[in-house]
C-alpha cells in the first residue's frame, strides 16, 4: 500500500470510527471553534461586509477568547497584525442574502477572476469562487472550520483549482473570517491571496428553522429555501451537543426574452453599436438552412469542401425564413437573421441545492473538547441552451461542409437544390430542433473530526483529519455526432430543408445525450501544540509549532477523446500527489503596546517542490484609542494537475488586424478598418493550451500596513494598504499576442508556439485567413503586481434603551495591477480597464468596490439598508487585444472602437426589515435591488450577453421580493 493509500485508509476509518471514539475520548472543532470575544466592538473585529447566514440558533456560550484565522493562538481580539474580516451572524441575516456563496462574493475584496454561478457557461460552470486581491480563485484558500475541503471537479478555464462555494452548508454558518493578507506560512502554498475560512456553530439546541419564498418583480426567477435545524445537550450542563441540520434551496431560470434591451438582443444598432445576431450579415448561419453552390474536393467527404462558392447563398426552404428567423440580404445573396440571445439566452440558471449535515461536539473535561461532523451536499446547475450549428471548428473542423450531389444509394440528394446541376451545396444551419442544453450535479461528502484541549501548565494541543470526495456528473445534450451527421447528410435521412418533418429517432441518433463524471478528492491531518515559555512586559511569550500530512488528487477527463462529438470542448485534469509540512509561530508581546509575531512554514510536495514561507507581523498600540499595524511574508502557488499535465482550448472574442481585413475588403478610417466581408466581422479565436511538467511554482511578496482606530466605544475605523507581487506566474500561451503578431507578419514566432489558420474567406478566397487558434503551452510568465488600499468603519449608537443604530461601511480602492507576459516586456496596468481578459470572463477589474450597511433595530423591529457599488471602468483589455487605447479595440469589438468604452459605474441597495412576533417566531421581508437599477452596458463580456454578471447580475435580473420566516421551538 503506498503511503497515501495508507493515510487514506486510515482517515477514512478514523472517521467512520469516530462515534465509537467519542464516548471514551474526545475531538474537537479546528483552531477557529471558539466563541466571539467579550469586547466593544470595532470595525476590525465586527463584521464589516454584509453577507449571509441563515439567522439562526445562538452558539453556545462565549468563551472570552478565541482562535482568529491567520495565527495559530487564542487570544482575546480580532485585530491581529494581519486585517481580517469577520463576518457575522447579525449582519448576515441583515444583508438578506441567502447564500455563502453570495456573501463571500460580496466583500470588496474580491475581484478579477471571481466566479459567479451565472457564468453558466465557463469551465467551472455550476460553480462559485472567490478571488481575493484579483489573483483568481487558485491564489484565495477556502476552509471550512479551519480545515481544507475537496476542489470542484473541473479547473477555472481548463487551470486553476478551487473550492466551490455552493457546496457549503448555509444553516450552520457562525461566522466568516475572511484574512486578507498572504498566509503561506500558516495554510499553505495557494494562500496567497488571503484565507475564507468559514465557521460552523459548534452548539445548537432546541428546534430552528426557516422557510422562504420569492420572485422577481417581473414573474420570474421564483426562489424556494427551507431549512431545519435540531440540536440536543448543553455543553456546560450535558457536557455534549448534537446537532442535525438539513437545508433546500431553489431558484428557477430567469430567460433573456424575459428581460428589455439591451439584455435580449445582440443588435445595439440603435444606439450606435453593430448588429452581430445570427446571420445578421449574409451568409449567416440561424435555424433556417442557407445554400450556395460550391465543391467537394473529395467524393464520399462531407468535410471536403473547397470553402469557395461559386454562386449567391439562398434559403434552403421555398417557403423562405422559418419560425423566429427573418429574411436579411447582400452582397453575397439572400438569408436570415434571427435573435439567438432572446430564443436561447438565459440571466440566471435553474439552481437546485440540498444538504444534511450532523455535529456532535463533546466536552471531555474542563480542558478538553471533542467533534465530529459528517456533511453531504448536492448543487445542481441546470442550463438551457441553443441549437448546435452544422459548422463548428472544435475540436473537429467542419466549416467546409457540403451537401453531396448524389447520397449513398446514388439518387440525387433532395437537401441540395443544385444536385441537377451537378454541384455540391455549401450549407450554413443551425438544428432548431436539437437544443442544448448542460446539467452540472455537483455532490461533496465530507468527514471532519478533531480534539483539543490544554494541559500541564500552558501547554495547548489541537489534532484534527478530514476526509473529502466531491463528484460532479455532467450531462449535455445538444452536441452533433460526427459520425451520425456524415450519415444523415449521405443518406438524405435528416430533412434541411423543413426540419419539422424529421423523426424524434433521427434527431436522437445526431445528438445522443453526452455524460461525463469528474472527481477530486482531499484527505488530510493536521496537529498543532502551543506552550506559553515565560513572560515579557506585554504577556506571555507563546510558542507553536505544527505538521500536516494531505493527499489531493483530481480526475476530470477529456469528455471527447474520439473526436466524436462537434462542438465539445475538450479539457482534461488528472493527477494526484502528496504534500507533507512542518510550521510554526512565534508570538511576542515585547510591550504592552507592541506586539510582534512571526511564523514560517516548509511545504514539500511530492513532485518535488520544497518552498519555506516566512512571515513577520506586528502590532503598536501607542494609545489606547489607535493600533498601527504591518505584516510581511513570502509565498508561492505549487502548479495544478492542470498545468502540469492537463490541456484546455478556451474561446475569445476578436477581430482580424486592420491589415488583415483590408485584404477581406474593409475601407481605412481614421481609427481602423470598416466594412468588407463577413469575415472581418468579430469571432471566436481559440487558445490551446497544454500542460507543462517542468513548469514552475508561483513566488510571491505581500506586505500590509494599517491602521485600527477606535476613538470612542461607538466609533471606529480601520485603513490597510497591501503590495503583492508574484513571480513567475503560471500562464496559458502569455506570448499569445506575439504568436498574433508573427502570424499576421509582425515579429517572430515565440518557441513552442503555433497558429492554427481559419478557413479561407468565401468572398476573398485568395487573401490570407485569420488565426482560428493559437497554441502553446502553460508557461511562467514575468510578473504581476497589486496594491490598494482596504477601508472600513463601524459605528455603533443607542439613542434609547430598546433603539439600536448600526452603520458599517467597507471599501477597497485598487492602486495598481501591474502584469507582463515576460521578462522583455513591460508592464500594463489592468486597473480600471476589462482586463485580464482571458483570466477573468472578461470581468474586469474595476477600481473601486464597496458596501455600506445601516441598521435601527427597535424593539422587536429591524431595518437595514445596503448599498453595493462598483466603479466604471475602461471596456479595454491590453492581454487580450495588446492596447489600452479604445481606438485600438476595445472589448466589444465593433466597427467603432469608441462604442461603449467605457462601462459606468453601478450601485445597487437592498432593503431588509423584520418584526419578532415572539421568542418563537420572526417576520421578514427583503427587497433586493430596491431601485429596480439597471446594469451597466458591457458589449465586450463574454459571460453574458452585454453585461458583467461577476459585479452587476442583479441589474440585469431586476428587484426582486423574499418573505420569509424564522422559527424556534
Amino acid at each position: 500500500m503506498t503511503n497515501s493509500s495508507a493515510l487514506r485508509a486510515l482517515l477514512r476509518c478514523g472517521v467512520a470510527a469516530a462515534p465509537v471514539v467519542l464516548a471514551g475520548s474526545a475531538f474537537l472543532t479546528a483552531p477557529a471553534f471558539a466563541q466571539d470575544a467579550q469586547q466593544a466592538p470595532t470595525a476590525a473585529s465586527q463584521d464589516t461586509s454584509p453577507a449571509q447566514s441563515t439567522p439562526a440558533p445562538t452558539a453556545g456560550q462565549a468563551t472570552g477568547d478565541i482562535v482568529v484565522t491567520g495565527t495559530l493562538f487564542r487570544r482575546t481580539d480580532t485585530e491581529t497584525p494581519s486585517p481580517v474580516t469577520v463576518l457575522t451572524a447579525d449582519a448576515l441575516q441583515k444583508a438578506g442574502i441567502t447564500t455563502v456563496s453570495d456573501a463571500i462574493r460580496s466583500i470588496s475584496a474580491d475581484s478579477s477572476g471571481s466566479i459567479p454561478t451565472a457564468f453558466s457557461s465557463g469551465f467551472g460552470a455550476g460553480s462559485s469562487a472567490v478571488s481575493l486581491r484579483g489573483l483568481t480563485v487558485n491564489s484565495t484558500l477556502t476552509l471550512i472550520d479551519g480545515l481544507r475541503t475537496a476542489n470542484y471537479p473541473l479547473s477555472d478555464d481548463g487551470q486553476r483549482s478551487f473550492v466551490d462555494l455552493n457546496t457549503v452548508p448555509d444553516a450552520i454558518v457562525d461566522r466568516v473570517e475572511v484574512l486578507k493578507d498572504g498566509a503561506s506560512s500558516s495554510y499553505g502554498a495557494d494562500a496567497i491571496g488571503g484565507v475564507v475560512n468559514i465557521i460552523m456553530k459548534k452548539e445548537i439546541t432546541g428546534v430552528y428553522g426557516t422557510v422562504e419564498g420569492g420572485v422577481s418583480q417581473r414573474g420570474d426567477g421564483g426562489e424556494q429555501r427551507a431549512t431545519l435545524t435540531l440540536g440536543t445537550g448543553k455543553l456546560n450542563d450535558k457536557g455534549y451537543n448534537f446537532y442535525i441540520s438539513g437545508e433546500y434551496q431553489h431558484d428557477g431560470a430567469i430567460y433573456a426574452r424575459n428581460r428589455g434591451f439591451p439584455f435580449n438582443t445582440a443588435d445595439l444598432t440603435s444606439i450606435g453599436g453593430d448588429n452581430n445576431q445570427a446571420g445578421s450579415v449574409v451568409p449567416g448561419t440561424t435555424t433556417s438552412a442557407i445554400v450556395a453552390p460550391s465543391q467537394q474536393l473529395t467524393p464520399g467527404n462531407i468535410l471536403s469542401g473547397s470553402g469557395v462558392v461559386t454562386g449567391p447563398w439562398q434559403v434552403l426552404n421555398p417557403n423562405g425564413c422559418t419560425g423566429t428567423t427573418t429574411p436579411v440580404s447582400g452582397a453575397a445573396g439572400n438569408g436570415c437573421t434571427q435573435n439567438t440571445v432572446a430564443d436561447y439566452g438565459v440571466i440566471q440558471p435553474e439552481q437546485t441545492r440540498f444538504g444534511v449535515t450532523a455535529h456532535a461536539t463533546v466536552q471531555v473535561n474542563d480542558r478538553s473538547q471533542a467533534y465530529l461532523l459528517a456533511s453531504y451536499f448536492q448543487n445542481e446547475v441546470f442550463t438551457p441552451g441553443g441549437p448546435p450549428s452544422i459548422r463548428s471548428t472544435n475540436p473537429i473542423n467542419t466549416q467546409n461542409i457540403v451537401l453531396p450531389v448524389l447520397l449513398s444509394n446514388g439518387q440525387l440528394n433532395p437537401n441540395n437544390p443544385f444536385a441537377a446541376a451537378g454541384q455540391p451545396a455549401a450549407i450554413r444551419y443551425s438544428f432548431g430542433d436539437i437544443l442544448g442544453s448542460s446539467d452540472y450535479k455537483s455532490h461533496v461528502l465530507r468527514g471532519s473530526a478533531g480534539i483539543d484541549g490544554a494541559f500541564g501548565d500552558g501547554w495547548t494541543y489541537s489534532v484534527s483529519g478530514t476526509v473529502a470526495h466531491s463528484w460532479l456528473d455532467i450531462t449535455q445534450n445538444g452536441y452533433l455526432n460526427l459520425a451520425a451527421l456524415t450519415n444523415a447528410v449521405n443518406t438524405g435521412s435528416y430533412n434541411f430543408v423543413d426540419p419539422t418533418q424529421n423523426t424524434a429517432a433521427v434527431r436522437s441518433a445526431l445528438s445522443p445525450a453526452v455524460h461525463t463524471q469528474a472527481t477530486s478528492d482531499l484527505d488530510m491531518i493536521q496537529g498543532v501544540i502551543t506552550k506559553s515559555l515565560f513572560q515579557l512586559p506585554g504577556g506571555p511569550l507563546q510558542l507553536g509549532v505544527g505538521g500536516s500530512f494531505r493527499y489531493e488528487a483530481q480526475n476530470d477527463p477529456n469528455q471527447n477523446p474520439n473526436l466524436t462529438t462537434i462542438g465539445l470542448n475538450q479539457y482534461t485534469a488528472v493527477g494526484h500527489r502528496t504534500v507533507e509540512s512542518g510550521y510554526f509561530e512565534i508570538n511576542a508581546p515585547v510591550l504592552t503596546s507592541l506586539e510582534i509575531n512571526g511564523s514560517g512554514r516548509f511545504d514539500h510536495y511530492e513532485e518535488g517542490y520544497n518552498k519555506f514561507s516566512p512571515k513577520i507581523g506586528a502590532k503598536f498600540t501607542p494609545i489606547k484609542q489607535v493600533a498601527i499595524r504591518g505584516t510581511f511574508s513570502k509565498g508561492f502557488r505549487a502548479p495544478s494537475f492542470a498545468e502540469l499535465s492537463g490541456s484546455v482550448i478556451g474561446f475569445t472574442s476578436a477581430k482580424p488586424p486592420c491589415s488583415l481585413q483590408l485584404q477581406h475588403g474593409a475601407t481605412a478610417t481614421a481609427t481602423g478598418c470598416t466594412g468588407g466581408s463577413a469575415y472581418n466581422q468579430s469571432y471566436s479565436i481559440g487558445f490551446a493550451t497544454v500542460g507543462d511538467p517542468n513548469i514552475k511554482p508561483e513566488l510571491s511578496t505581500s506586505f500590509t500596513a494599517g491602521v485600527v482606530v477606535q476613538p470612542t466605544r461607538w466609533l471606529s475605523f480601520t485603513a490597510d494598504y497591501y503590495n503583492i507581487k508574484k513571480t513567475d506566474v503560471i500562464s496559458g500561451g502569455p506570448l499569445s499576442n506575439q504568436a498574433l503578431a508573427a502570424y499576421y507578419g509582425n515579429g517572430t514566432m515565440p518557441a513552442g508556439y503555433s497558429v492554427t489558420p481559419d478557413v479561407i474567406d468565401p468572398a476573398y478566397p485568395n487573401a490570407p485567413a485569420r488565426a482560428l487558434f493559437v497554441n502553446s503551452p502553460f508557461a511562467n510568465a514575468a510578473a504581476l503586481k497589486t496594491s490598494g488600499i482596504d477601508a472600513s468603519a463601524l459605528v455603533t449608537l443607542k439613542p434609547a434603551p430598546d433603539v439600536k443604530f448600526t452603520s458599517r461601511a467597507e471599501a477597497t480602492y485598487i492602486l495598481h495591477y501591474l502584469f507582463k507576459s515576460s521578462a522583455d516586456q513591460p508592464y500594463s496596468d489592468f486597473v480600471g480597464t476589462q482586463a485580464p481578459y482571458i483570466t477573468s470572463s472578461g470581468a474586469g477589474t474595476p477600481q473601486w468596490r464597496g458596501n455600506w450597511q445601516n441598521s435601527i433595530d427597535a424593539g422587536p423591529y429591524s431595518l437595514t439598508a445596503t448599498a453595493y457599488y462598483v466603479s466604471g471602468y475602461k471596456a479595454v483589455a491590453y492581454d487580450q487585444f495588446g492596447t489600452t487605447d479604445c481606438n485600438g479595440g476595445s472589448t466589444y469589438g465593433g466597427s467603432d472602437p469608441n462604442f461603449n468604452c467605457h462601462v459606468r459605474r453601478f450601485i445597487d441597495v437592498d432593503l431588509t426589515g423584520s418584526v419578532k412576533v415572539n421568542d418563537r417566531f420572526t417576520f421578514y421581508m427583503n427587497v433586493i435591488n430596491l431601485t429596480d437599477a439597471k446594469a451597466p452596458l458591457n458589449g465586450g463580456n463574454y459571460a453574458a450577453t452585454n453585461y458583467n454578471p461577476t459585479y452587476t447580475q442583479i441589474g440585469a435580473i431586476g428587484r426582486t421580493f423574499r418573505f420569509g420566516a424564522n422559527i424556534h421551538l
